[in-house]
């Protein structure tokens, strides 16, 4: 008899789904085939709450709507992964360096952010964007029992 993989091989196999996506993105930019083959058709994209006009996105073209936001507001506009936490068997937490010049004003900006994903069949269906890299994790933490 064949054992399924565990919670543990899931929860390691969507944490290395995400890495090579982020770096993907690194080396290629957003336009990265191997970030594009990671996301579901139907994915769900949850800005900040906090943001000014906080938004949800829908689908691919969310997706597209969503980094394109990111471009207009930032020069130089950077996404660098720091930690990435598997929770449960379809969390990750990726903390995120952002960094980038305001378009018109020139002023650096850098921070660091959080994205939840939730990884279903090895797509990210949902994705939520934190501020706060601990509430991302309490969150996945309640989210995973």
């Amino acid at each position: 008899m064949t054992e399924s993989p565990g919670p543990d091989f899931l929860t390691e196999r969507n944490v290395a789904l995400l890495r090579d996506a982020y770096e993907a993105i690194g080396r290629n930019g957003f336009d990265s085939v191997e970030a594009w083959g990671l996301i579901a058709d139907d994915i769900v994209i949850h800005d900040r709450p906090e943001a000014p006009d906080p938004r949800t996105y829908h689908g691919r073209d969310g997706v597209r709507e969503a980094l394109a936001a990111s471009d207009e507001s930032f020069d130089e506009f950077t996404m660098a992964p720091v930690r990435l936490v598997g929770v449960g068997d379809r969390h990750v937490v990726v903390v995120l360096r952002m960094s980038g010049r305001g378009r018109g004003s020139g002023v650096p900006v850098e921070e660091e952010i959080a994205h939840l994903w939730t990884v279903e069949n090895e797509r990210a269906v949902e994705m939520q964007v934190y501020s706060d890299a601990d509430e991302a994790l309490r969150d996945a933490r309640a989210a995973a029992k």
